[in-house]
């Protein structure tokens, strides 16, 4: 039996709530990845494991916390428009951590099938196929950290909002009082090898 194409594979396990209109991290949350479900695609393609979701988190939280260190809270009149601000400063990555979590569900439910279909022998003989099977892995895992790091980050974000409404955000140095386009600036895309950095998000819109 010949091995399917992995690229551009068609929706096959796609959750029917990632058809709703708001696209939350709650939501993103809720639809992310296993970890397990990483870890078996990656070592299919003969990738080490995927790093650990505390990790990510950890690292996550570590650029948001950096991020908020610049805001001026005075900036906001109340912390319902700070969370608002502070979801449309996110809203880009989840958004396409929402998409790209589906798309590899998909890939790893396509994996899974061909493993069923087809021999070992045969898969290790079709070049396009462990090429395909690679590029896949490789989407999964960028996927998985997407998602860890937005997290991590979104746990920075619910305590800074916490803080704001008890009062507790005080600026260390005194500054004038920023405008609201100056407070939600992003800060400059970066990319750290091939770990997908919270700092690009704007830059990955589209993407």
């Amino acid at each position: 039996m010949p091995v399917e194409s992995i690229a551009g594979v068609k929706t096959v396990t796609r959750f029917p709530l990632e058809r709703r209109v708001e696209q939350s991290v709650e939501f993103m949350q809720m639809l992310s990845l296993e970890r397990e479900d990483v870890a078996e695609a990656m070592k299919e393609a003969g990738h080490p494991p995927p790093r650990s979701l505390s990790m990510l988190k950890k690292n996550g939280a570590r650029e948001v916390r950096s991020h908020l260190a610049q805001w001026d809270p005075s900036a906001f009149t109340d912390e319902a428009e700070l969370e608002l601000e502070l979801r449309a400063w996110f809203q880009p990555a989840v958004s396409k951590a929402i998409r790209e979590t589906a798309e590899a569900r998909d890939m790893i439910s396509q994996e899974r099938q061909i493993l069923l279909a087809t021999s070992i022998e045969h898969r290790l003989m079709n070049v396009e196929y462990r090429q395909q099977r690679a590029a896949a892995a490789r989407r999964i895992a960028r996927t998985w950290e997407l998602s860890g790091q937005i997290m991590g980050g979104w746990e920075v974000v619910v305590d800074y909002i916490e803080r704001f409404r008890a009062g507790k955000l005080v600026r260390k140095t005194k500054l004038r009082k920023a405008t609201r386009a100056e407070a939600i600036q992003p800060d400059p895309v970066a990319q750290d090898g091939n770990v997908v950095s919270l700092g690009a998000w704007r830059a990955q819109k589209g993407t």
